[in-house]
């Protein structure tokens, strides 16, 4: 039995040192799941203590977990669908933009700028986005290195939709239908508009143009004035809705899961020297920073969220490792989840007894 003290311990001490407000961590290892809470929900205006199946804001977590997720649905739905054709095979778009491999968006190789406020632009839609993502100059040639861009994934967005005619999110609810879903999980965009509490969501700052702390409404100020939904930001979940899907990925993986185990593996295998993105999914850092603390083996994937979010999966030990918080509650600033997630996930190989060696 693994010592899982130690691990709640040390959420306990990122409440204590303001780390984030509260937080809500999932593990499976070795058939079992582990469910960990602490510290608050919400501290302004008034203390709310944590509950395990509170929504959290997924942020970038969307990126694999929606965007990654429906294509690789419909990478088996339609055969015609295929990851190294040029975007311009797909949609009328002219110039470089349009020569570039559908897969360089995925592992952030196109050269796309990393952002971009379309936010103020005024009316803001996929195709005012798309337009005027058109008219931006590259920051590099494609290929020729990488930029983590939240641009690549409005692009893919947008295209996803004009290739099959339907909104994003019902192609991310149609992807999702594939995994069985326990009753206590939820995974989902729009949360307040499908029933779910306020109260059941974990707040995170204030949006400046509402005056008001952000409750079951999207952080991240694009996908906001989108309505909610993109293939960047918008997603909601709690623990049960993130790790059902986790777990239905690694099982795919494995070929025993929901989804076809040649797509699975070559979004989460996927290589290039000049990025630590497979497709879609980010890969353990080897050099530099790493939000695993070098205690995953070098066939892991993940991601990050701005609002406090991560999950990793390491293929080679079937491990899952979740982390939710609202770091971000009551104000963006707090940078202090950075150096907590290495620790985290250290103190994890640690109380479940896995041997390691730093990469």
């Amino acid at each position: 039995m693994p010592r899982i003290v130690p691990i709640h311990q040390l959420l306990k001490e990122g409440v204590e040192k303001e780390v984030f407000p509260g937080a809500v961590s999932g593990l499976i290892y070795r058939g079992r799941t582990y469910i960990l809470s602490a510290g608050y929900a919400s501290l302004t205006p008034f203390l709310e203590p944590m509950e395990e199946d509170f929504l959290f804001d997924l942020a970038s977590l969307t990126k694999p977990l929606a965007l990654g997720l429906t294509l690789i649905h419909l990478l088996e739905e339609d055969s015609s669908l295929d990851l190294g054709e040029p975007l311009g095979a797909y949609l009328e778009v002219e110039g470089t933009l349009g020569e570039i491999p559908l897969y360089r968006f995925l592992n952030h190789t196109s050269g796309l700028k990393a952002w971009y406020p379309f936010y103020k632009e005024g009316s803001i839609s996929l195709e005012s986005i798309f337009q005027i993502i058109k008219e931006l100059s590259l920051e590099f040639s494609p290929g020729a290195g990488s930029l983590y861009s939240d641009l690549n994934f409005y692009l893919l967005t947008y295209f996803l939709e004009k290739r099959y005619g339907e909104p994003f999110e019902r192609l991310f609810e149609k992807a999702k239908a594939r995994v069985s879903m326990g009753k206590r999980a939820h995974l989902l965009f729009k949360p307040l508009e499908k029933g779910i509490d306020q109260e059941k969501v974990v707040p995170t700052s204030v949006a400046k143009e509402r005056g008001k702390i952000l409750r079951g409404v999207v952080e991240d100020e694009n996908t906001r004035a989108l309505g909610g939904v993109s293939g960047v930001a918008g997603l909601f979940g709690n623990i049960f809705g993130v790790l059902d899907l986790l777990l239905a990925l690694l099982l795919s993986y494995q070929g025993k899961g929901p989804y076809k185990e040649e797509i699975v593996k070559h979004f989460f295998e996927f290589e290039e020297p000049i990025s630590e993105f497979s497709l879609a999914f980010m890969k353990a850092s080897t050099k530099g920073y790493s939000a695993t603390g070098g205690a995953f083996s070098a066939k892991t994937v993940g991601h990050l969220g701005y609002t406090g979010c991560s999950f990793f999966l390491d293929l080679e030990r079937e491990l899952i490792v979740v982390l939710l918080t609202n770091r971000v509650h009551p104000h963006r600033g707090n940078e202090k989840i950075r150096d907590f997630r290495p620790l985290f996930h250290q103190k994890v190989i640690e109380c479940l007894g896995v041997s390691y060696e730093y990469l």
